[in-house]
């Protein structure tokens, strides 16, 4: 292992310095745009995955419905409907966050997007109506699994 040389071309510790004293040692603009995208795909991912277990969850349990608070904010529900030999996967993602906060039609549509690849291959489609009765701040889709 070598040791620190003061002086040396190869000293880093002397390039850390002259880099910090220009100011382009620390998180430069760009560093901060790519980690804000990364949060947002985190989150994006993270809420997939939750969903994505709770349709699991569902399908191994035929006619009860499944709520959870996906990423603990975003509330969701999924229910299966089985019947001559289809599964109807019922799923239905709040318009809004548990805080009352408006939840951007874009995410849903990232989730339901993941969500069908994760079921593929099916057939997809929107609904206004669920079928156990109302679901008020809601956006819902039905799944078709033969």
């Amino acid at each position: 292992m070598r040791r620190r040389e003061t002086g040396s071309k190869d000293d880093s510790f002397a390039w850390f310095a002259e880099l910090h004293a220009a100011g382009a040692l620390l998180p430069s603009d760009d560093d901060r745009l790519r980690d804000s995208a990364e949060t947002v795909l985190r989150f994006q991912r993270q809420l997939s995955s939750e969903l994505h277990a709770l349709v699991d969850a569902a399908l191994t349990k035929s006619g009860v419905e499944l709520t959870a608070d996906l990423g603990q904010s975003m509330p969701c529900r999924v229910l299966v409907l089985s019947e001559g030999g289809i599964d109807e996967i019922w799923c239905a993602l709040s318009v809004q966050t548990l805080d009352g906060e408006i939840i951007r039609p874009e995410l849903r549509d990232i989730l339901f997007a993941r969500l069908e690849e994760h079921l593929a291959p099916i057939t997809f489609e929107t609904r206004s109506d669920w079928p156990t009765g109302e679901v008020e701040w809601f956006e819902a889709v039905r799944f078709g699994l033969r």
